[in-house]
């Protein structure tokens, strides 16, 4: 599994926001309510640009960040062309543009902590670039959480 490195533009995201931490509390905010918040409430996010769902993780600026038990700020929402009509409840997120990492994660939603920990661990540590401060999850009609057929594209910003 090697990332592509590639350059995005600026995304402009909409939808919920809630702090967590992988081991405690992620995956019951994520399926539980926020996601299913997103999905019920989609109709009303205006200038939608294609059907996926981005899942922003923010890492808190900490040097030894554990994201298995420090919390981090997490934004599940839609792709939008304009930021000018935010439903009330939901909140708005600019993806910079820049150099981002890719890699595409295969397999159940339950081993993506070999993917991450591949990407933060071995790779980015080996390459010639350092970690921006958050990442992101592109989830499309590939999104199938439990299934073997599942993949989840992952984005990490970098910079030399």
């Amino acid at each position: 599994m090697n990332p592509t490195i590639l350059t995005r533009e600026e995304t402009h995201v909409i939808g919920f926001t809630f702090t967590a931490n992988v081991t405690e509390d992620l995956g019951k905010k994520l399926s539980a309510t926020t996601t299913q918040a997103l999905r019920a409430r989609k109709s009303e996010i205006h200038n939608q640009v294609g059907e996926g769902e981005y899942l922003v993780q923010i890492y808190h600026d900490k040097d030894d960040l554990d994201a298995a038990v420090d919390p981090f700020t997490t934004l599940i929402g839609v792709e939008v062309s304009s930021l000018a009509d935010i439903p009330e409840g939901m909140i708005s997120h600019t993806i910079p543009a820049g150099t981002f990492a890719k890699v595409t994660h295969k397999g159940p939603e339950t081993n993506l902590g070999e993917t991450y920990g591949f990407l933060y661990g071995s790779w980015l540590c080996e390459s010639e670039y350092d970690y921006a401060g958050f990442d992101f999850e592109y989830w499309d009609e590939r999104y199938k959480p439990e299934q073997e057929d599942n993949e989840i594209d992952i984005y990490v910003p970098l910079f030399k």
